[in-house]
């Protein structure tokens, strides 16, 4: 009898004794894992405010060309400098298109704000340079348009 009620006492002072260090732990770890899902839920709105933030600011851009010259010459080529209205700016990976009437072009790729086009008139009345601007972005295609009128002359 005097055993049992040995063993019963151990029993009930080893199970009525938790290990504080064990609740602790347990505890931290749930608040740990409460911060990190919080934290990956605000990196979430982050990445997705950037993400809008750069394809608003890929609808703003605004393609504007500057001959190298007051007006241009028939049958000659004349430089023609594009530019985006953000200069210095790396911009992803974009095509180039001529268009004439319904056809679109391609006439090249880029990165940067700026480009090079030379244009050629074929008479007077050849003073329209339209162009088109295709930038990829989050699986859909990010349109911008250009069309210049020069002064053309013989």
């Amino acid at each position: 009898m005097r055993l049992t009620g040995i063993i019963i006492i151990l029993f009930l002072t080893t199970i009525g004794c938790k290990n504080p260090d064990a609740i602790t732990k347990t505890e931290e770890i749930n608040h740990l894992s409460r911060k990190i899902s919080e934290l990956q839920r605000q990196n979430k709105i982050l990445r997705d405010s950037l993400s809008e933030y750069e394809e608003n600011f890929l609808y703003s851009q605004t393609l504007v060309g500057v001959p190298d010259k007051p007006f241009l010459k028939v049958g000659k080529n004349n430089n023609i400098v594009m530019l985006f209205q953000t200069f210095d700016k790396k911009l992803p990976k974009y095509d180039i298109y001529k268009l004439e009437g319904d056809k679109q072009i391609k006439i090249g790729s880029n990165t940067s704000t700026r480009f090079d086009y030379n244009f050629t008139p074929k008479s007077i009345d050849d003073k329209e340079l339209k162009l088109l601007v295709k930038i990829p972005y989050n699986k859909k295609t990010i349109e911008i348009p250009g069309l210049m009128i020069f002064d053309v002359k013989e």
